[in-house]
């Protein structure tokens, strides 16, 4: 104890402090930059009283302003949005701000639009690569509507209202290195509107879909643009459901011009249950899975019956429609949530089985024969007890997969596995 009193004595003589910093200063965060700091005040000081910022939905990250080099002069601008409120009516606005250094000047303040949010906003360069433009989703009441913002730092700006819409998606659809985009309006009938160039809205396309009132449209995951085929052609896909069936149409470039796909002499794909995209093989192509019941299928009483999920890709031939699709089927799979396995098995099985669930066995029946193509049995781990007359397959955390030796089921055995 001398000792520590000996060193410490000496490191006050030596002049160093002897206080350890607060707890509370551990956990400050860093200073923002100056250049940040300097334009959060600033924009504070331009923005209106009563003034609300907000902040596009269709961004990851939410921010009080957007840095977008607005005239590619490799500086980029502070874009921000704000919404003011008179009488119970709402108008979008923006601010522009110039950095200088570590300093901050207003450029412009501008009405856009009357509305209550953003729903989107895409940044689009023009074909000169000299600036860039704003194509903004402006939502009001129960109404989406798309403005085209050009020239934001001249004097006089163009401010354009083009459509409304239900759903919007930009891409380059037919790879002219411009952006093209789509709208889906809702109505009767339904809509699609192709913009050739997002740019130059008076090159439109109008194309009426084949629904009905009371159709349900996806959200989001089937009005989009994407590879479909083997020959890497876009197009998009617009799906709705009608019936408790799912219903999906594909839309094509045919010479600048949106044609819709047909599939056989289908104009649409009509599935139960829900449908999706995926690239299942990971080789360009996207196949489109559905699940649905088997003919005759039987559950435990109160259950839902067995369903199956089936994966198609589009062979880009207008062949009949097999499974009532237009597309040749890749991979089939029952998913049994239960017993926390997957079975794959043989396309041709698609419209020939039943599959019986009862107790803890699962049957695949053939409907030609009435015999048994497959059947796995589960038991529990605590219960399982090792027979000559029976084969495990798999053993999982709770359960124990067997099959009967005496049939030849180690094909289609082999293709049960375990998602525990």
């Amino acid at each position: 104890m001398r000792y520590v009193a000996i060193i410490l004595s000496t490191l006050y003589l030596a002049g160093c402090g002897l206080s350890l910093p607060h707890p509370a200063t551990l956990l400050q965060h860093p200073a923002l930059p100056k250049w940040e700091t300097a334009l959060k005040e600033k924009i504070e000081h331009d923005l209106p009283e009563r003034a609300e910022i907000i902040a596009p939905r269709n961004q990851s990250i939410s921010r009080l302003y957007e840095l977008i080099d607005l005239n590619q002069d490799g500086h980029q601008e502070a874009v921000t949005f704000y919404r003011t409120e008179v009488n119970g009516d709402f108008q979008i606005h923006l601010l522009v701000h110039e950095r200088k250094q570590e300093s901050w000047s207003l450029k412009v303040r501008r009405p856009i639009a009357e509305g209550k949010a953003i729903d989107q906003l895409h940044v689009v360069l023009n074909p000169m690569k000299t600036s860039n433009q704003l194509v903004i989703g402006i939502s009001n009441l129960e109404t989406n509507t798309v403005y085209l913002l050009k020239n934001l730092l001249q004097p006089t700006a163009d401010i354009t209202k083009v459509d409304t819409y239900d759903r919007v998606t930009i891409a380059d659809l037919n790879q002219d290195q411009q952006q093209d985009m789509l709208l889906l309006k809702k109505g009767r009938p339904a809509k699609v509107m192709y913009y050739k160039d997002v740019l130059n809205p008076s090159d439109r396309q109008a194309m009426s879909l084949t629904t009905k009132e009371g159709d349900l449209f996806a959200d989001h995951d089937l009005f989009e643009v994407d590879s479909i085929d083997v020959s890497k052609k876009r197009g998009l896909l617009i799906s709705f459901t009608r019936d408790a069936a799912m219903h999906v149409a594909l839309f094509q470039l045919d010479e600048g011009r949106l044609v819709q796909h047909t599939f056989g002499d289908q104009a649409e794909i009509i599935e139960p249950m829900y449908t999706y995209p995926k690239d299942v093989d990971k080789d360009g192509i996207v196949e489109f899975a559905h699940q649905y019941t088997p003919k005759n299928s039987s559950g435990p009483i109160g259950e839902d019956k067995p369903r199956i999920t089936a994966y198609y890709t589009w062979n880009g031939l207008d062949v009949a429609p097999f499974l009532e699709s237009g597309f040749e089927l890749r991979e089939e799979q029952y998913i049994d949530l239960e017993y926390n396995f997957v079975m794959r098995f043989p396309a041709r099985w698609a419209t020939r089985e039943t599959i019986d669930k009862k107790d803890n066995r699962i049957r695949f029946i053939n409907q030609e024969t009435n015999g048994i193509d497959f059947e796995i049995e589960v038991i529990p781990k605590n219960q399982y007890i090792a027979s000559p007359q029976k084969k495990k397959i798999k053993e999982g955390i709770d359960y124990v997969y067997v099959v009967d030796v005496t049939k030849s089921y180690e094909e289609y055995a082999a293709n049960v596995t375990l998602v525990e």
